[in-house]
C-alpha cells in the first residue's frame, strides 16, 4: 500500500517539479520483494490468516488491483492465483457491480 502510494505520489499526486519518476524501480522492486514475503508467510491456506477471509485478505486483493493498473510487475504466481479466487468471490462481484 505504501509503497504504491508512493508511486503515485510521483506520477501525478505531487506537482511536477516535485515528482522523481526514476524512484519508481525501486518502488517495483520494493513491491516485488513485499509480495514475495507476504505469500511466503501465507503458506499453503487459502488466505492470509488461514482458513478465513479478513480484512488483510481485501486490502491484499485491493492492492493486487492497484498494482496491475498501476502497471507494477506481478511475477508472483500464487499471489496472482490469490488474487484471481479474491476477485472471483461472489461478494466482490456485487460490490463490482455497484460501482
Amino acid at each position: 500500500d505504501a509503497t504504491l502510494w508512493m508511486a503515485a505520489r510521483h506520477s501525478f499526486v505531487l506537482p511536477e517539479e516535485r515528482r522523481v519518476p526514476a524512484v519508481k524501480d525501486s518502488l517495483k522492486w520494493e513491491f516485488e520483494r513485499s509480495i514475495d514475503e507476504l505469500m511466503r508467510r501465507m503458506g499453503e491456506g487459502p488466505y492470509l490468516m488461514g482458513d478465513e477471509m479478513t480484512v488483510p485478505d481485501i486490502l491484499a486483493a485491493h492492492c493486487g488491483m492497484w498494482a496491475r493498473a498501476a502497471k507494477f510487475p506481478l511475477n508472483n504466481a500464487a499471489f496472482n492465483a490469490y488474487v484471481q479466487r479474491m476477485c472471483a468471490r461472489e461478494a466482490f462481484a456485487r460490490v463490482r457491480a455497484r460501482a
